[in-house]
Parts: C-alpha cells; sequence; structure tokens
C-alpha cells in the first residue's frame, strides 16, 4: 500500500514537472556594444551577439523556448551604469511578466558593475526569470553558479576600471604638453598641430565681451548688439564634416564665454580646472572684475533652502510652448518669505522677457487647470480611450464597460489625492502640455494611460498581461 502510494505521489511530480516545461518561455535577446560605429558595417557586433543568443534559443526548442518580437539593444552605451534604453526596455516588460528567460552573449553585455549586476539578479529573482549567457554557460541557479557569475562580472568591472584609468592617464599627460582633444574649442581659439593657439580675429571679440561686462554693461545689451554687427558664436565642425554653432548671440551664449575658465590658461581635467599649456586671452586682473561682477549680479538677497517636493511644479518637463521649445519652472526670489512660480519660456528667458511673444504663466494656476482637465477626461473616459491604439479597444477581449468603471472610480477617489501623488498622477498620464498665445492643449500619453488602467485591476492577472501584449503589437518593437 505505502510502496503503491510512494508510486502514485512521484507519478504526480512527474506530471507536474512535464507540464511546467511544456509551458512556452518567452526569450528576450539583449546586445550592447560600447562604441557605435554607424550604419557603415552591415554586420557589427551587436548583429554578431543576436545571431548566437538566436541559435541557442533555437536549440533549446524541445523545452518550448520561444524568442520574443521586441529587440533590446543599446548601441553606444558603457556597462558601467544601468541608464540605458534598452536595458530599461527590457526590466521593464520584465516586471510586466513579458519574458520569463533573458540571453545574453557574455555576461559583460549586461552590466559590468557587481552592484548593478546584484540588483538586475533581485530583479530577476522576483519575478522568476532565468538569465543565460551563451558564452559563459553559468547556471546561477546554483551556489557556485552565483560564485562564478560574481567572479566574471569582477574581473569585467576591473577592466574597464583599468581601461578608465589609462585613458585618465593619457588626458592627464596631453594636458602636460599643451595639447587639445575634442574637435571643438572656445572662441579666441583654434586648434592647430593638436595644441590652442590665439585666434585674434575671434580673441579681440572676447576681449570686448570680458571688458565691457566689467564696465557694468548688461549682459541684454551685450547680446543684442554683438547681433546687430552680425557676429555669431563659434562655429566648428564634427568629425564627419558637419557645421555647429555659427548662430546669434544669446543671454546663455555671453555667459558661456564669461564663466570659461579657458582663457586665463585652465582646462577642466579630473573634475577641476587645472593648469594647460596654451596662452591665456585674458589677463588675471579682468577676470577676477568678471567673476566678481558675477557673483554679485547672481542673488540679490538670501532666500530659504528650497525644496522640489513642495513646489508647485506638477508639469516640470511636460510643458512647452507652441514654438516647440520647453517652458521651464521659474521662482522668484524671496520677498517677505515668500515665493512665486511660473513657466517660463526658455526663449524669453535667454534673449529677453517677451521675446517668445508666449505668456508666463503661474505655476500653481496651470497645474491646477491640468489637474481638472485630466480628471474630467478620466470621469468621461471616452475621449481617453480613443487615444488608446485600436488594436487593443477593438479586440475582443477588450471591456470597455469594465475600463470605463474602473476610471470612473479613480476620478471620484482624486478628490483625497495628495499634492504628490496628483504630480504622480499628471507625470505618469500626461504627455505633454502645450501652451498657446490664446490657448492651452493637453496630450495624452497611452502608455501610461494603459498603466493607470492596469494598476486598477489588481484581480485580473491575465486580462492585464493580455492589454499589456496587444499594446506593444499596436507601438512597435523595443
Amino acid at each position: 500500500m505505502a510502496k503503491a502510494l510512494g508510486l502514485a505521489i512521484t507519478k504526480a511530480k512527474y506530471c507536474t514537472l512535464m507540464q511546467e516545461q511544456s509551458k512556452p518561455k518567452n526569450c528576450a535577446i539583449y546586445t550592447r556594444i560600447s562604441v557605435d560605429a554607424g550604419q557603415g558595417d552591415d554586420f557589427d557586433s551587436v548583429n554578431a551577439q543576436f545571431m548566437a543568443c538566436a541559435e541557442y534559443i533555437g536549440s533549446q526548442f524541445m523545452h518550448n523556448w520561444i524568442m520574443v518580437d521586441a529587440l533590446y539593444e543599446d548601441r553606444g552605451y558603457s556597462g558601467s551604469s544601468l541608464d540605458r534604453p534598452g536595458v530599461s526596455a527590457l526590466l521593464r516588460d520584465i516586471k510586466h511578466g513579458l519574458v520569463d528567460v533573458v540571453v545574453v552573449h557574455r555576461l559583460d553585455r549586461l552590466t559590468r558593475s557587481i552592484r548593478d549586476l546584484q540588483e538586475i539578479m533581485a530583479l530577476f529573482k522576483a519575478h522568476d526569470v532565468e538569465l543565460i549567457s551563451v558564452t559563459h554557460k553559468v547556471d546561477v541557479t546554483s551556489e557556485f553558479g552565483r560564485l562564478a557569475e560574481n567572479m566574471l562580472t569582477s574581473f569585467s568591472e576591473f577592466e574597464r576600471q583599468l581601461v578608465g584609468s589609462r585613458v585618465k592617464d593619457k588626458r592627464a599627460e596631453t594636458l602636460r604638453q599643451g595639447r587639445w582633444q575634442g574637435s571643438s574649442c572656445p572662441l579666441g581659439y583654434v586648434i592647430r598641430d593638436g595644441q590652442l593657439v590665439e585666434y585674434p580675429k575671434e580673441s579681440q571679440i572676447v576681449r570686448e565681451i570680458f571688458t565691457r561686462y566689467a564696465n557694468h554693461e548688461s549682459v541684454s545689451e551685450l547680446y543684442k548688439n554683438l547681433n546687430d554687427r552680425g557676429i555669431r558664436t563659434k562655429q566648428w565642425y564634427t568629425r564627419t564634416g558637419k557645421p555647429r554653432g555659427a548662430r546669434p548671440y544669446d543671454r546663455n551664449a555671453v555667459y558661456v564665454v564669461l564663466n570659461n575658465r579657458a582663457y586665463i590658461g585652465e582646462a577642466f581635467f579630473d573634475n577641476e580646472w587645472q593648469v594647460a599649456g596654451h596662452q591665456p586671452i585674458i589677463d588675471t586682473d579682468l577676470w577676477d572684475r568678471t567673476q566678481s561682477l558675477l557673483e554679485k549680479r547672481s542673488r540679490r538677497g538670501p532666500s530659504k533652502a528650497y525644496d522640489p517636493l513642495s513646489s508647485s511644479f506638477m508639469l516640470k518637463g511636460r510643458v512647452f510652448g507652441t514654438d516647440g521649445r520647453a517652458m521651464s519652472p521659474w521662482r522668484s526670489s524671496a520677498y517677505k518669505g515668500r515665493y512665486y512660480t511660473y513657466y517660463v519660456p526658455q526663449r524669453d528667458i535667454a534673449e529677453g522677457a517677451g521675446a517668445s511673444g508666449l505668456p508666463r504663466l503661474s505655476a500653481h494656476d496651470l497645474d491646477h487647470q491640468v489637474w481638472l482637465a485630466l480628471v474630467e477626461q478620466i470621469e468621461s473616459s471616452d475621449s481617453l480611450l480613443a487615444r488608446l491604439p485600436k488594436t487593443l479597444t477593438e479586440d475582443i477581449s477588450f471591456d470597455k464597460t469594465l475600463v470605463a468603471g474602473l476610471l470612473k472610480n479613480i476620478s471620484r477617489s482624486t478628490e483625497l489625492y495628495s499634492p504628490l501623488l496628483r504630480r504622480d498622477m499628471m507625470l505618469q498620464v500626461v504627455e505633454r502640455v502645450i501652451v498657446g498665445t490664446d490657448r492651452i492643449e493637453l496630450i495624452i500619453r497611452p502608455e501610461g494611460l494603459l498603466e493607470l488602467i492596469c494598476e486598477m485591476m489588481s484581480g485580473l492577472p491575465e486580462l492585464k498581461l493580455k492589454y499589456r501584449r496587444l499594446f506593444r503589437a499596436a507601438s512597435g518593437p523595443g
């Protein structure tokens, strides 16, 4: 009896194991190259990595491995940081349950940092995602596999630091020899035989800017006079021969000249300005007078410490003018303990008030108007749902009544939202706020809207996954 029962349990475990193995596994390939050579080579390192990983996935057909359609790659990004679009897209899809296995050519393609690797592996473990390295053949599910994985990443990190140290030493020696690196140089200089050499036609403009500012002439008067005389910013060419610069002066261009220590014979290296080998074109006395005046004009009086979370800039990074340029958050100086906050057109900041022809808006008023408009659209839902792809909203699984009800529930609770929650919700759903002379247009971010809906579907994981897959299919790979 006991033997028969044991055999039955063994068979049950075997059947369960076979069922788990028969489930399809969505496999994502991640590739990376530190230097993007452009489009000259049709078959580069990224393509070679992808082919090797694709062949490995194909060899696992008996385990029902399926390669996902999305493309996760980073060209021209170092492995020392996770701030890469390809990695960000991969980790986002893992959190959404769209990936079961991640395949890389080598572990250092994913990261060269032990700390980042530990962070990635913790995320993989939380979502039951496997990591496969085609070259290293490391089984990260065992203790020895994790040890080998950490050792390989440690060597990759050491290699990166060693290369960085060599580049740093080369840069230091280049500066000691008075040589200049890069295809561009400051106004007033030209590059000859790898060194900065004074260019008299431009250096006299630099001296004029410093002298006039030191004589208490305003920046606005300075750049307007330069533009009236047809004087433009420094023109230079990229390594591919594309022209850059040669633009009219504005406030920022003048400040760049006035704050550039290259004019007193220094170069920026190792997070500080150091004495370089080129000759200065501004004497120390004129430089000191200019910097003293810059510091004096930078603040009109003391102000309290600024806490960004307590400010009313809920739409920071989302407000643009009809000219296509961003409107920057701006806060007044302290006056009797009070501050005033605005969204100001960038052109007005660079060229002077009124240059853009667009209004300067109270940050509190604009944030409040956009919030009310967003809540109204959420409550009515029809105009919002029209922003989602038709392949999603017209699919048989899309329950419009259910989604409309979820959105209405959200609108009913918005009165209880704290300012921080309001800000997070607006940044999630709002793509842009376009400000004109007589109108304000609200553009919705479809992906953020979908996530807002999915956040309310806690008891429907399969439906959430289906909606996300349909949305990704409509939006394209990556």
